[in-house]
């Protein structure tokens, strides 16, 4: 589906589908998704809590000894049956584990998963840490595993002659390309990019949806008409995982500059990270250039040094890191662990 978590459901599935040691299930809307040789596709109406006994009933009827439920998702919309679940779940004695990918709390609906007993996930380090005192309060003898996530759009395979002819074709007309990969949210920073580019160089390249009924889609639409941008933006609408690598890969540079600070749990950080391109990206804890990574760290609002980097390393690539299904076996491994399938 249309979104990170979505893209990360998928990439777990498949490596615990492809360990050989379960057999897996993806609990889905109605219309989500595509179908998924090896992977059991459970089918509902909605997130509605119209729909909770429906879900159960879907739930029990596959005989799982684990349901294992990602938070948030984009599916979800604003429905509440999905963070009461976890909870419905234990009520029928069916074991339940959770991945939180962003900080509790989760707003108002998050609150019932953290009075549900279980195993949760993190994808960030030191989560507890991160937390608010009154949430630490609540979790402190709750199982916390945090379990490093990875790419789930892969390292492009372009020759060198096939990163040219689409580097010119997404330039058109400018010298450089500057692209930047993710949804379009006021955390994400995108506005900045309108102060980091180069109006007279370069061209930017926004991989992503902007609609002109969200509020902020709008700003963004705005500023790519206004000048001196006007006719130096290109926005690709969504793309598919392997040529969203590709524009990726062709670009001069990748700017994700995080309002707050990003990191390896940022998966367009990760899908940036994963072609060898020059990455200007904003942390809250590290800081100068990375050079095995090709990741220039600055601090978040930091535009003149989002645009010194820039100057100093466009253009610059080196050997993408690969493995990514080494990544993936490596989760998987570590979810087989908590599930009790492996030994500790």
């Amino acid at each position: 589906m249309r979104c990170g978590v979505g893209d990360y459901t998928a990439g777990l599935a498949r490596a615990l589908r492809d360990s050989g040691r379960v057999r897996v299930a993806v609990l889905m809307g109605a219309h989500d998704g595509e179908e998924e040789a090896g992977i059991d596709m459970i089918r509902i109406r909605g997130w509605s809590l119209r729909n909770a006994l429906g879900v159960l009933r879907a739930v029990v009827e596959w005989k799982p000894d684990i349901v294992h439920v990602q938070f948030p998702t984009q599916g979800y919309r604003s429905d509440w049956l999905p963070w009461v679940l976890p909870l419905l779940l234990r009520l029928v004695r069916i074991r339940v584990v959770q991945t939180w990918h962003e900080i509790m709390p989760m707003g108002l609906r998050s609150l019932p998963l953290c009075f549900t007993p279980g195993t949760v996930v993190v994808v960030r380090p030191n989560y507890l840490e991160s937390t608010t005192g009154w949430c630490r309060l609540f979790l402190a003898n709750r199982r916390i595993v945090f379990v490093p996530s990875a790419s789930s759009i892969p390292c492009a395979r372009l020759t060198e002659g096939e990163r040219s002819e689409l580097h010119a074709k997404l330039a058109a007309g400018q010298e450089r390309v500057v692209s930047y990969f993710g949804f379009p949210y006021p955390h994400k920073g995108m506005e900045s990019l309108f102060e980091i580019a180069d109006p007279k160089r370069d061209r930017l390249v926004l991989i992503c949806v902007l609609q002109e009924s969200d509020p902020y889609h709008r700003l963004i639409l705005d500023k790519c008409k206004d000048a001196p941008w006007d006719g130096k933006v290109s926005v690709t609408g969504f793309l598919p995982s392997e040529k969203i690598a590709n524009v990726l890969s062709a670009s001069d540079a990748i700017v994700l500059p995080f309002a707050a600070g990003g990191g390896d749990w940022n998966s367009s950080l990760q899908a940036a990270a994963a072609q060898g391109v020059f990455l200007v990206t904003t942390s809250s804890t590290a800081e100068g250039y990375d050079a095995e990574r090709n990741v220039q760290y600055c601090r978040p609002g930091d535009s003149a040094c989002m645009r010194a980097a820039l100057g100093s390393r466009m253009g610059h690539r080196v050997e993408p890191p690969g493995g990514a299904d080494r990544e993936w076996a490596r989760i998987a491994g570590a979810h087989l662990r908590i599930y009790g399938v492996l030994p500790a």
